[in-house]
């Protein structure tokens, strides 16, 4: 009579492992998903952030609050197009920041031999030109302000989407070289391939937050 009973017993602390499995884990897999936030849940404009004190670590904190914020913001406007069909989330702002890499490193003063300024290097002529379409008139030493830069040269790639028909490749040469050139001669493909490292680079780093 005994033995029934330990058997019973046997089947019931066996089935203990699976009656974890199939009640327990499952919580315990939705608090860790729901738990303490982690780096991958920060938001957009904190992801930018990392990426950028990665490049340039002598940035003051309130430097890479306005360039982070203004990126993030700016972004938004950079037609789809550059992106094919879809713009997956962060891929606007990792072509936004794979251009700045490549035209300046993140140095906001920069200033090249032919006096293209700031962060996305923009001539003081395309930069009147540009800013005339909104109305805007601006000085030389505006383009070396972040805000006023970056605005400035999402404008001026959104025209090139436009003048070549989205194909963002032949944008970002122009961007560099001018149209012009692209027309005569090509442009200098490596630019490009160079802003396409820069934004894989930070949807790479966009996994590690």
């Amino acid at each position: 009579m005994l033995q029934p009973k330990i058997r019973k017993r046997y089947i019931f602390i066996a089935s203990l492992p699976l009656l974890y499995q199939s009640l327990v884990a499952p919580i315990a897999g939705s608090l860790i998903g729901k738990g303490v936030p982690g780096r991958n849940s920060l938001p957009e404009s904190a992801q930018i952030k990392e990426y950028i004190r990665s490049e340039r670590p002598s940035l003051s904190e309130s430097e890479l609050e306005l360039l982070s914020l203004t990126v993030e913001k700016e972004a938004e406007r950079i037609h789809d197009s550059a992106c094919g069909v879809y713009c997956q989330k962060g891929e606007k702002a990792g072509l936004l920041l794979g251009i700045i890499k490549t035209e300046s490193e993140f140095y906001r003063k920069a200033k090249s031999k032919k006096n293209a300024r700031g962060l996305m290097q923009i001539m003081p002529g395309t930069g009147s030109w540009i800013a005339s379409w909104e109305g805007k008139n601006i000085k030389k030493q505006d383009l070396f302000e972040p805000e006023t830069n970056i605005h400035l040269g999402v404008s001026y790639l959104n025209h090139l989407l436009e003048t070549h028909e989205g194909n963002i490749r032949q944008a970002l040469l122009a961007y560099n070289a001018g149209p012009a050139a692209v027309k005569k001669w090509g442009g200098v493909p490596a630019y490009a391939e160079s802003v396409f490292s820069g934004q894989e680079e930070y949807l790479g780093s966009r996994e590690s937050f």
